[in-house]
């Protein structure tokens, strides 16, 4: 008799620790959880946050004379072609370019041309006063329009830490009769930056995607659109990169030439002029 009332004692309390143990657990779950589970199975459902665009601060620093930014409307190119900078700021004076910031000794250079015929184009570099030629070369043009990109070769000696200069791309129309008014031109200002000491931090320690943010975060405008469009030539398919060159290009207002290809002149066949 004594046997039968313990053991009738230690099934109770077996009894009530379960129903103790499932009232907490049905307390813990809300009733909601347990239909998504069901509903969902075993794998939880997660909405991505969409991270924010990629934006550029642009700087205001002007250039120290007046020059004509893509302007000529050449006999090859019908259509104007233009350095592929971001506009001037409203608070600029209207005889002043603005001055883009870089932050390599060889920048890359970009310039939209919409449709051509010229088989050649120039490459000209000079100082701020303008009274001396740095740099001159001719590089062949194999596509009729795109994006085009040409970076100061290896026997240049490399933009001076804060200096600016002027550039210069022009459509050769008429390479062989020496005519060059039917050149169409593009042009700006650029000047070689030392970032801060965080900064220069951030960029010895960052991947090619953390140093897209950090240029764009900072205003170097030619390195930020050069690391891009490395990574679009290395990743075609990713869309990601497709998104990021869409949303950089639109925050400086160049909205008309997000989808225009990307064609890296080649630097190797140029001559000196």
């Amino acid at each position: 008799m004594l046997k039968k009332t313990l053991i009738s004692i230690a099934l109770g309390l077996t009894l009530s620790t379960d129903l103790s143990l499932a009232t907490v657990a049905a307390i813990a779950i809300p009733s909601d959880a347990i239909s998504q589970q069901v509903s969902q199975g075993s794998q939880p459902r997660f909405t991505p946050r969409r991270r924010s665009l990629l934006r550029f601060k642009v700087p205001s620093i002007r250039g120290s004379r007046n020059l004509e930014a893509g302007a000529a409307r050449g006999e090859c190119s019908p259509q104007v072609i233009s350095a592929v900078i971001p506009p001037k700021p409203a608070t600029m004076a209207s005889n002043d370019l603005p001055v883009q910031l870089t932050v390599s000794d060889r920048p890359t250079f970009f310039v939209n041309v919409p449709q051509t015929s010229a088989k050649q184009a120039e490459f000209l570099l000079r100082n701020e006063t303008g009274e001396k030629i740095l740099l001159n070369k001719i590089v062949p043009v194999t596509v009729s329009k795109g994006i085009m990109s040409y970076t100061l070769p290896a026997d240049f000696p490399g933009l001076q830490v804060g200096q600016k200069y002027s550039w210069r791309f022009s459509l050769l129309c008429d390479p062989t009769g020496g005519d060059r008014s039917g050149d169409a031109i593009a042009s700006g200002w650029i000047q070689r930056v030392q970032p801060i000491a965080t900064v220069a931090t951030q960029l010895q320690t960052a991947t090619q995607r953390q140093r897209v943010l950090i240029y764009a975060d900072n205003g170097y405008w030619h390195d930020t659109l050069k690391t891009l469009a490395d990574l679009r030539a290395t990743n075609p398919n990713d869309l990601t990169l497709v998104r990021d060159w869409v949303d950089l290009l639109k925050s400086v207002g160049l909205d008309a030439i997000v989808n225009q290809p990307l064609i890296q002149l080649n630097t190797a066949t140029a001559v000196n002029r």
